[in-house]
């Protein structure tokens, strides 16, 4: 295995439930064990509230303010805030200011951007998400939206 280094200019990246999702670290580039990436989140803008099966997160807010739910209630942080969510645990985000945000994201095991970029096209249709197969392709990744 060799060092991997990216910049927000030469890292890959999609549009993704509203957002856009840079890969910084891919489930190749890790030997399987790690992904990394940066999310960039619109204002009121989040993931409904899901589980993992197959890996833990960390999350830490760059820019904007955030909220989290974790533990059954929702706690807001700005830049610098971490949130470590185990897999089995519901929880979600939300980009809770007024300006676009951003999340460093870290998931083990890595493959979680397989997810992101298979929900790409379902989720950008012109006559809205097709929640369906979205709901779908995240079963196939070992996730459920609660």
């Amino acid at each position: 295995m060799k060092t991997i280094f990216h910049t927000p200019d030469n890292a890959s990246g999609i549009r993704c439930f509203g957002g856009s999702m840079q890969f910084l670290i891919s489930h190749g580039q890790s030997n399987g064990w790690l992904m990394a990436g940066m999310l960039t989140a619109p204002p009121d803008n989040g993931p409904p509230i899901h589980i993992h099966r197959g890996e833990d997160e960390i999350l830490t807010v760059l820019d904007g303010r955030f909220a989290f739910f974790a533990d059954g209630v929702w706690t807001e942080g700005g830049p610098g805030t971490s949130v470590y969510l185990p897999r089995n645990q519901p929880h979600a985000f939300r980009n809770v200011g007024t300006t676009t945000g951003k999340l460093h994201l870290l998931a083990n095991s890595a493959g979680l951007e397989a997810f992101f970029q298979q929900c790409e096209e379902p989720f950008h249709r012109t006559d809205g998400p097709d929640m369906e197969t979205i709901t779908a392709i995240a079963a196939a990744h070992g996730i459920e939206f609660v």
